[in-house]
């Protein structure tokens, strides 16, 4: 732009300084219509070089004046910005921490950047469901854009509402090359739905893509089981890789109805492997009262050797409760609970106290 305006000049100049190297004045007449302008070429020339340097002086302060705006806009939404990216690192962090009031604090008030909105309603929806609010989590469910409502399919489990996953959930696990994540999830959905036997047809596809880890299949069969009512047959259907999968949710199912007779030669044979005793006294922590005489008697055999044995003697005092004989369970109780088993086995201990009128000891496992 200053390279034009000074060759203009230039010709300007050129064009005011001939007349005279030629001993000329020179004039310019202008004439438009009923309009005449008329004058030597030294004032036209005066005249436009003022006009040049005023646009030109012109042009400098819109420039200015816009630079001005430019800047304090820039500044404005880059504080904007910086303000929404810092709330979502809050809601990250808080998030890492499990420090749920403050990420609700963080992320409820403030917005965040279109990239960023679905993971916020996530977050939020996952503060929800610590507080067990399940309808508000829905609420921030809901509003996930529907490219990202798979992604968020564990909250939608955790909120008890599977249905809005459940159709695309399925499309994937059926589909051949569908992934360990996906079946699994489908698996979940089909477990919170009571879908069993839509489950039990689903579970040798889990079995073959190996899509879940040992606890994972013993969740899912705690589900299963809990919720028939003909165990052994449900048990028996099953082909042998899944029955080594339900072994222990089975047998603590049964325990739990109180059918420990039908599964004593069972438990007898987890007795006489040492690796299988603390399994052993985890099926027998679910049990109600039944008859597992012969259990009781090698159990107590069993302790005069390994007196201090911590899985047999709670798996013996929770059988005593189960035959009603709450001091010997008590006793037992007295000897094996520890510090780090107490939390585990604190129903058991508290139901052999009150029952043999030790409502102090009972009392003092809450506290």
């Amino acid at each position: 732009m200053i390279r034009l305006i000074l060759l203009i000049l230039a010709i300007a100049v050129l064009l005011a300084l001939s007349p005279m190297l030629i001993g000329e004045v020179g004039y310019v007449l202008i004439s438009f219509n009923q309009t005449t302008i008329e004058g030597s070429i030294v004032a036209f020339c005066a005249t436009f070089l003022v006009v040049a340097l005023g646009l030109y002086l012109t042009y400098k302060l819109i420039r200015y004046i816009w630079s001005l705006y430019s800047n304090t806009r820039h500044r404005f939404f880059a504080r904007s910005e910086e303000r929404k990216q810092a709330a979502i690192e809050q809601g990250v962090w808080s998030l890492v921490n499990s420090d749920y009031e403050q990420l609700e604090l963080a992320l409820a008030n403030n917005s965040v950047t279109d990239s960023w909105q679905d993971l916020r309603y996530a977050m939020l929806a996952k503060a929800a469901l610590h507080n067990n609010d399940s309808s508000k989590a829905i609420e921030q469910l809901d509003k996930i854009s529907p490219a990202n409502q798979l992604k968020a399919a564990k909250l939608w489990l955790a909120s008890g509402d599977s249905s809005t996953v459940t159709g695309e959930l399925k499309v994937l696990a059926e589909a051949k090359k569908a992934s360990a994540l996906e079946l699994k999830l489908y698996a979940e959905v089909l477990v919170q739905q009571k879908k069993w036997s839509a489950l039990e047809q689903f579970m040798p596809r889990l079995l073959s893509k190996k899509a879940l880890t040992d606890s994972q299949w013993n969740v899912l069969f705690a589900a299963y089981f809990n919720a028939q009512t003909e165990l052994t047959e449900k048990y028996q259907a099953l082909s042998k890789h899944l029955k080594a999968k339900a072994d222990s949710a089975y047998l603590a199912a049964m325990a739990k109805s109180g059918r420990l007779s039908e599964i004593e030669l069972t438990l007898l044979k987890m007795l006489k492997k040492p690796d299988d005793q603390h399994q052993l006294a985890k099926i027998l922590k679910v049990s109600a009262p039944g008859d597992a005489l012969k259990l009781q008697a090698n159990l107590q055999d069993a302790l005069k050797k390994q007196p201090d044995n911590q899985d047999l003697l709670l798996a013996l005092a929770c059988l005593a409760n189960a035959h009603g004989e709450y001091d010997l369970a008590a006793r037992v109780f007295d000897k094996a609970l520890t510090p780090s088993n107490q939390r585990d086995y604190l129903a058991q201990a508290q139901l052999s106290y009150s029952k043999s009128a030790q409502p102090q000891k009972a009392l003092d496992l809450y506290l």
